[in-house]
């Protein structure tokens, strides 16, 4: 990969405390229901916990000199990218609460979001548009935007 011009990490706060939450109740529970401390049932939440942190806990955008790239996680998997001569135009828009966080379908395309309702809508040249949570909306457009024409 060609060394990035634009990085941005965002941090999946629900799942940051929702998932030791999670892990606490469901441990909580299991030694209340008398289970001993070494149980499979008790160490598969963790365990499960911490594999769902380590690959959805953050969201990560790259933009280097012919590619827009994104990321969930530390894997660096689950990953797409896109071509910068594959897209149309970006463009600043938000997210309606009702469409939450994470991967997901929506009316206007797939939307990748970690955190915050800002995003921008990208169209492809096939037609497909999709939309990328960002803290910074005109700050990735500012990367992305010239490139576009460049590409």
């Amino acid at each position: 990969m060609e060394h990035p011009v634009y990085v941005e990490k965002q941090w999946f706060r629900f799942l940051w405390i929702f998932m030791p939450l999670l892990t606490l109740f469901s441990m909580g529970m299991q030694i209340v229901a008398g289970l001993p401390l070494a149980s499979w049932g008790m160490m598969s939440v963790p365990i499960i916990n911490a594999l769902v942190l380590l690959m959805l806990g953050c969201l990560t955008i790259r933009i280097d000199a012919s590619h827009l790239i994104w990321s969930f996680g530390w894997l660096g998997w689950p990953l797409w990218k896109v071509a910068l001569a594959d897209i149309q135009f970006a463009e600043s828009t938000n997210t309606a609460f009702l469409e939450g966080l994470g991967i997901k379908k929506t009316t206007q395309g797939m939307l990748y979001n970690a955190t915050g309702k800002q995003a921008i809508r990208l169209g492809l040249r096939n037609g497909k548009t999709l939309r990328l949570g960002t803290q910074d909306p005109q700050r990735l457009l500012s990367y992305i935007t010239p490139r576009l024409n460049a590409s």
